[in-house]
């Protein structure tokens, strides 16, 4: 049991941890800023192409292996610390890499070297990261908790953004490729006072644990607990249908401007629009964690995220019928990403607390790396959004993802009995 002095302690440890690792991520940010340097690197798409799958991929996939483990171990946080010391050297050689070695070749393979490092630390940590958040948050706080790393991180990540403007602009005093070695060693400081801080969290032992298993074993004990557990079953089709039903989301803005002669720059209003219904969203969201549960609040997240398909398929069909302006387009748009921003807003503050409301604490380490694991493949196959996009048009596109939008609330509301679990 721990005392409420340090209940407080870890709390402010892991907001804080969230604050600098959010704050280093906008810095270098990998749909701008890393695709940009990459871009610079070599002419081919394939690498560019292969950043986020790198970045995600390494996070979700590896945790249903590494469970087989941490379930054997009382303290997380030896393997929390352990891939903090890779994690480190490996941004530090990356950072290292960018401001001293001058060919492109070399540098491109260097770059994806540390930066794969990095990443499958990530995932290799990210397990232990939920575990002793679940094991140290109290249950009824722990959706604040997300809301306060997420709000805090939002709010210093909009100051970061002018940071990376400053840094690439055209009157900036670096040039290439110091602009980017200087966004990358600020995020590196930042990653590893973010690492430190977390790995000062008390951590008490777990009183039962299981033996160390082999993925396989994990993976049949997972299958037997979804067969089972109907909550987690409808959690896991939760889960999967909000994150295929986002596959759309990066086409809205293309659509509009390439099919209906809508603004370039208002990119740039639909991203401030997007952050700001996030942010403002965070903290009451927190609140509707608190009192009425997270599986209440994903069902929030399902709801906002059919009003953002629903809106953008009626303009769809809309503009199929009639001529639109490419103006009226644009400002439709608007309405669409505050839904989007509402909707990242409920995921990011109840989808993980949901699942450990849902594990039971001697089950954790296999709840949490079998969900993720799978939704790793999942987020992976939603890369077909492109290829549907380019074979069946983007309305066929919009219609999946309503449906897969529609299919998420049936799941959300389909869960029962759920109450914060310790």
């Amino acid at each position: 049991m721990i005392d409420s002095k340090s209940v407080r302690r870890n709390f402010a440890l892991g907001v804080f941890n969230g604050l600098f690792f959010i704050l280093g991520e906008t810095l270098i940010d990998p749909t701008l800023v890393i695709a940009a340097f990459v871009s610079r690197l070599t002419d081919s798409a394939l690498w560019v192409g292969l950043v986020m799958p790198l970045l995600d991929g390494a996070w979700f996939l590896p945790q249903l292996w590494v469970s087989g483990y941490l379930q054997s171990q009382p303290h997380k946080m030896n393997l929390y610390r352990q891939t903090a010391v890779a994690r480190s050297i490996a941004w530090t050689l990356l950072t290292v890499s960018v401001f001293t070695i001058r060919d492109s070749n070399w540098l491109l393979a260097a770059f994806f070297a540390t930066l794969g490092v990095a990443a499958i630390g990530a995932g290799l940590s990210g397990l232990s990261f939920l575990e002793i958040v679940g094991k140290t948050i109290p249950a009824h706080e722990r959706g604040w908790f997300f809301a306060w790393r997420l709000t805090l991180g939002g709010v210093t990540g909009i100051a970061a953004s002018v940071g990376v403007q400053w840094a690439l602009g055209g009157n900036s005093p670096l040039r290439y490729p110091f602009n980017f070695g200087v966004l990358f060693l600020v995020a590196t400081l930042l990653f590893l006072i973010g690492l430190y801080l977390f790995t000062r969290i008390h951590e008490p032992p777990d009183t039962l644990t299981h033996p160390r298993a082999s993925a396989i074993e994990q993976l049949r004990r997972a299958a037997r607990i979804v067969r089972a557990d109907s909550n987690y079953r409808h959690f896991l089709s939760l889960r999967s249908a909000l994150m295929i039903a986002g596959s759309a989301t990066p086409f809205f803005a293309i659509y509009v401007q390439q099919k209906l002669g809508g603004s370039l720059a208002m990119i740039g209003v639909y991203l401030g629009v997007l952050k700001t219904a996030s942010l403002l969203t965070n903290m009451i969201f927190g609140r509707v964690s608190a009192r009425w549960g997270n599986h209440r609040l994903m069902t929030l997240a399902a709801a906002a995220g059919m009003l953002m398909t629903g809106m953008m398929l009626a303009l769809a069909v809309t503009a199929s019928l009639i001529p639109i302006s490419g103006t009226a387009a644009s400002l439709w748009l608007i309405p669409v990403f505050a839904a989007a921003g509402i909707r990242e807003s409920g995921i990011g503050v109840s989808g993980q607390s949901l699942l450990l409301d849902i594990a039971p604490p001697s089950e954790r380490s296999l709840y949490l790396g079998f969900t993720n694991t799978l939704l790793g493949v999942i987020l992976l196959s939603t890369g077909l959004g492109g290829v549907i996009v380019e074979t069946l048009g983007f309305l066929s596109l919009l219609m999946i993802t309503l449906a897969a939008h529609l299919f998420a609330l049936g799941a959300a509301l389909r869960l029962r009995g759920i109450v914060h679990r310790p």
